[in-house]
């Protein structure tokens, strides 16, 4: 036991005895068993880091794809807008426009379905305006052989106004009016060299003339409506070969009866910049006061 330190240990009821070189082994034993539990516990803890972290990069890919497909579809959404807002900002300036020709004041204050609602309230006046108005091709269209303005007459030689359209046309084809009216003149004329002529009365100042016919089907004093058959095409007259000569007068003055057949409801604005011999907003306006009282009530009257 020489050069050993000698550690007793004692109770009430017995003592233990450890050698110095006892507690160095038990005390070398903790430390390694420490050390080995230390190594196993961060070893189980880098595999978690490890797999914690190979989910995260999988759920930023994810999120990244993700992320992607929302920056395209914020992109398309972002273009239609852009659409929409072009399409808007032209129907605003349409509207502008159909507002002012129907009576309405544009406001700005108003949405544009308010505005759109306003304006489609108008689609009775513009019915009638179709109605009362001449418009479309008064026989079935196989060209132009002469244009409304200044010529050389074909038969006296002598330059003349004309202020019809003449209109290909074999014998016999139905000729149809292009508006509702009132039958003026039917027979021949002599004195205009127009031979067998229909002349119709539509009011409001507009009135046509369908010429050269090889036969009438109206008489005076009769009422048509758009697209009553009112004669068959001929030859009669100062005419050179079988046509119609069909004629436009506003206040008896003859205007070009060409934008009156080429005159669509898809397409209705354009008269109104082509003849600029008619006062299109003072008759929009009757009309739109016409349609207005033709409405039925928006609900029927109380019983008693």
């Amino acid at each position: 036991m020489k050069h050993r330190f000698l550690i007793t240990i004692t109770d009430t009821e017995s003592f233990r005895q450890f050698t110095l070189n006892q507690i160095f082994k038990w005390i070398v034993g903790v430390v390694a068993f420490g050390i080995v539990a230390a190594g196993v516990a961060t070893w189980f803890y880098m595999k978690w880091l490890e797999d914690a972290y190979d989910e995260a990069k999988l759920r930023q890919k994810v999120l990244e794809r993700n992320i992607a497909t929302l920056e395209k579809s914020v992109e398309g959404l972002n273009l239609q807008i852009d659409e929409r807002q072009k399409a808007l900002d032209r129907l605003g300036d349409r509207l502008s426009d159909l507002e002012i020709l129907v009576g309405e004041k544009p406001d700005a204050n108003f949405s544009t379905p308010t505005r759109v609602e306003n304006v489609t309230l108008s689609a009775a006046q513009l019915a009638l305006l179709f109605s009362i108005v001449p418009n479309g091709e008064p026989l079935p269209m196989e060209g132009i052989t002469s244009a409304f303005g200044w010529r050389k007459h074909p038969i006296r030689k002598t330059r003349e106004f004309h202020p019809g359209i003449d209109l290909r046309a074999k014998r016999s084809k139905p000729v149809w009016t292009t508006a509702d009216g009132v039958v003026e003149y039917a027979g021949y004329h002599k004195r205009s060299g127009y031979g067998n002529l229909v002349i119709i009365d539509h009011g409001f100042g507009f009135k046509t003339y369908y010429g050269h016919l090889k036969k009438t089907s109206v008489r005076k004093g009769d009422t048509v409506v758009k697209g009553d058959l009112i004669g068959l095409s001929g030859n009669t007259g100062l005419s050179t070969a079988p046509h119609l000569h069909y004629e436009i007068r506003f206040l008896t003055r003859p205007v070009n009866p060409y934008w009156f057949i080429k005159w669509k409801k898809e397409s209705y604005r354009t008269i109104f910049r082509k003849v600029k011999q008619v006062p299109w907003e003072s008759l929009i306006a009757l009309t739109g006061h016409m349609a207005a009282q033709a409405l039925p009530p928006s609900s029927p009257p109380a019983r008693p």
